[in-house]
């Protein structure tokens, strides 16, 4: 079976109750990641989770990554290997790929939202031993996540801001993803 015979089997499976309620999970493992790897992150506020910030369609996320003070992207995190929900959440990404943020000021611009998909088994087995060092596989799941959603966002400005702030994020996580190669 070739790769993406795999990515649609992965993404048609039905969910498996054992792995029900991973999400939580995944967010602590993804706040926690790029806390040990040089930013800042904290959870969405109770209206950033709810989708009742910016402007326009309901945008929901889940944490706020910073780098020297500043918000640089937003995440939003899944452990769901149901297709419609994943398509759902990209679809959201498509339609707004940047978010304003409360705290940001006027002149701010709007930072990329990023969409991290992690296995809900690697997320569950990642619990019971809760090490990047032990599972590198989890660190490349959130950074490749992230990476590829940057590309997606990069395409879609023309702020010169924007670009800048996207093409050095990139660098920085490519760098720590070299980390967790093995």
């Amino acid at each position: 079976m070739g790769i993406e015979e795999n990515y649609i089997r992965n993404l048609d499976r039905e969910p498996n109750n054992e792995l029900a309620g991973q999400g939580f999970p995944a967010e602590d493992i993804v706040v926690n990641f790029f806390n040990t790897s040089g930013f800042d992150t904290r959870f969405s506020t109770h209206a950033e989770d709810e989708g009742k910030i910016d402007i326009g369609p309901k945008q929901i996320i889940d944490a706020v990554v910073y780098h020297e003070g500043r918000p640089v992207m937003c995440t939003q995190i899944t452990t769901s290997a149901v297709k419609g929900i994943r398509e759902k959440k990209m679809a959201e990404m498509r339609q707004k790929p940047f978010l304003r943020l409360e705290e940001m000021k006027s002149s701010d611009s709007a930072i990329p939202k990023v969409l991290v998909y992690l296995d809900a088994n690697k997320v569950k087995t990642f619990g019971d031993d809760p090490s990047f060092d032990h599972h590198p596989e989890v660190a490349i799941q959130i950074l490749d996540g992230c990476i590829l959603s940057l590309g997606f966002d990069l395409s879609q400005t023309k702020n010169p801001q924007q670009q800048q702030a996207i093409v050095q994020l990139v660098e920085m996580l490519e760098s720590e993803k070299k980390k967790y190669i093995h």
